[in-house]
């Protein structure tokens, strides 16, 4: 199946969302003055939520009309497995080689003490992406949590005849539903139970709805979604406020950005899919989109560095320095993405796709 020019486009700005977000932040904290990015930046998180959806549309579009069957679910969690793992390993290992460096251990003694957990524990568990107490060693695979998750029931619905799949997704969601209305959920999967009741995975369900909304021809209403999910996503991100650590917060952002996310997605491959709007995304956009896994990873990570390097090693202090903080960090970042891509990443893909049709 060709790629979806739309959909890359979007993954890429969902991860510059991301970044952006964290860049305030890291320049509030690292800058003498304070910064000069406004807050509302922090808004960009939000990318997490575009992710979702995408993941959900994604899965459907390559894999909804698999043939049911051991074999075809197998290759499908070997791809997902071997699509995640690696790069998360190699930035994980590097956010371990850091604490290592900087504290004599592995990971946050002073975190995990604060947490009750263990630090071989929470080693092992950020590495296998398990949820417990601590967020993962390098904080932002908490959502490939989710992801595997999402990847793992999956497999499993590839076992059924493809038309009780969407079945097995509205029992799915209502669960989730339940949950909510049950006040049964939490702001965090800190457990299996948490998990499987977290609110945010209904973002990947409404990406998978989307799908099969497209598969089956409804493409008619891209323009009339568009202005929808443009509107939702305005009012989303003057409404809520991404810095809540109340329970509700995961419901606010599913029904908010999960929601508005998932009509600008069906926009967006739909106008693709009627039109020749698709080659008209720039290729820098959907190059981005190839490097979005990487750049999300990375960007933390490379930020922090560069503030380091640029605000204490330097002595930056003036509103200039700012400036040139906020232009160079992003770039430093992408620039790490890509290559990680192409001299990691996409190596190790193109390895697990030839080992994948050995194995099954």
């Amino acid at each position: 199946m060709s790629q979806l020019r739309s959909i890359q486009a979007l993954r890429g700005l969902a991860a510059v969302a991301v970044m952006l977000a964290h860049l305030q932040g890291i320049e509030a904290r690292q800058a003498d003055n304070g910064g000069i990015l406004p807050t509302q930046l922090i808004s960009g998180v939000s990318g997490v939520d575009l992710f979702f959806v995408i993941s959900g549309f994604i899965m459907v579009w390559i894999a909804g009309d698999t043939p049911p069957g051991r074999q075809q679910a197998s290759r499908f969690l070997f791809a997902r497995v071997m699509r995640i793992y690696p790069l998360w390993w190699l930035f994980a290992s590097v956010m371990a080689g850091y604490f290592l460096f900087a504290y004599g251990v592995p990971w946050d003694a002073e975190m995990l003490s604060s947490l009750g957990v263990g630090g071989i524990e929470h080693l092992i568990k950020s590495f296998l992406l398990i949820p417990h107490a601590a967020f993962p060693i390098l904080q932002v695979g908490w959502t490939l949590v989710h992801e595997m998750y999402f990847y793992l029931v999956f497999t499993g619905l590839l076992l059924l005849p493809v038309h009780w799949r969407r079945y097995a997704c509205y029992l799915w969601a209502a669960i989730i539903l339940c949950a909510i209305l049950a006040q049964a959920t939490n702001t965090y999967a800190n457990s299996i139970l948490n998990l499987v009741l977290f609110p945010m995975t209904l973002e990947f369900l409404m990406g998978a709805g989307v799908a099969w909304l497209i598969k089956a021809g409804w493409t008619r209403f891209a323009w009339t979604a568009l202005g929808i999910g443009l509107v939702w996503l305005l009012t989303a991100t003057v409404l809520i406020d991404v810095r809540s650590t109340d329970l509700i917060f995961p419901v606010r952002r599913t029904f908010g950005f999960g929601i508005a996310f998932a009509f600008i997605v069906y926009a967006t491959v739909a106008l693709e899919q009627r039109t020749s709007k698709g080659a008209a995304v720039p290729e820098f956009f959907v190059k981005l989109g190839d490097w979005s896994y990487s750049l999300y990873l990375c960007h933390i990570l490379v930020l922090s560095l560069v503030g380091r390097l640029f605000f204490y090693a330097f002595d930056a202090e003036g509103v200039l320095d700012n400036v040139i903080f906020v232009a160079i960090a992003p770039l430093a970042a992408i620039a790490v993405a890509a290559m990680t891509y192409y001299l990691f990443e996409k190596p190790v893909v193109s390895l697990s796709r030839g080992l994948r049709d050995r194995l099954f």
